[in-house]
């Protein structure tokens, strides 16, 4: 079972990888931009919880802002100004 699937299905934390949390809860924030979300917020909140967690620390920032590149492509970003 992958760590996407395995997230989906209520499988504990302790279970899965961190970087595949992270990658899995800032896909759900990326599917909520244009609902309510706005791009900007979105990659805030992700990359504070990055940074909140440690993951940023213990992977470095290229490998966290590369978590969310991936999770982020294809959102159409729709920046207010």
């Amino acid at each position: 079972m992958t760590t996407a699937l395995a997230l989906s299905f209520g499988s504990p934390p302790e279970h899965c990888h961190p970087l595949d949390v992270f990658a899995v809860r800032a896909g759900q924030l990326a599917a909520r931009v244009g609902r309510g979300l706005s791009f900007i917020d979105a990659i805030d909140m992700a990359y504070s919880a990055a940074i909140w967690s440690g993951l940023a620390d213990q992977y470095g920032d290229d490998v966290v802002q590369a978590v969310l590149a991936d999770a982020f492509t294809g959102v159409r970003k729709e920046i207010k100004k």
